[in-house]
């Protein structure tokens, strides 16, 4: 789970160590939060939505609708965004560069009637 305390916080305008006075932890204890190295409990999820003016919901990423396309993922579609949404902005560009290089290759095999295949 890719938790928003971040973005939550720089948009309440507050540092890492106005937002550990607030709701009574370390430091320590929020960075590790932001970068996703431990996760907050249901009541420090609550004193961070209160200390940033927001909901929990805001904090868990939960508000996010996916799109009314009437298309669902599948399981290992629901793998690669969970992945994704769990890697660092580099690996994110990464994944990204990747996906559009495969997309393309297996459009290319298609159009000329190849079956595109991947390497073991």
């Amino acid at each position: 789970m890719e938790l928003n305390i971040r973005g939550m916080r720089k948009r309440a305008n507050m540092t890492q160590g106005e937002l550990a006075a607030a709701i009574g932890v370390n430091l320590s204890t929020v960075g590790n939060w932001e970068r996703n190295i431990t996760c907050p409990d249901a009541e420090q999820v609550w004193n961070c939505a209160v200390a940033l003016g927001c909901t929990p919901n805001d904090i868990l990423g939960w508000n996010e609708q996916p799109p009314d396309n009437g298309e669902s993922l599948d399981s290992q579609e629901r793998e690669i965004v969970s992945n994704y949404r769990q890697s660092t902005p580099q690996w994110k560009q990464n994944i990204q560069m990747t996906a559009r290089a495969a997309a393309g290759e297996s459009k290319e095999a298609s159009e000329r009637g190849v079956s595109a295949s991947v390497a073991s």
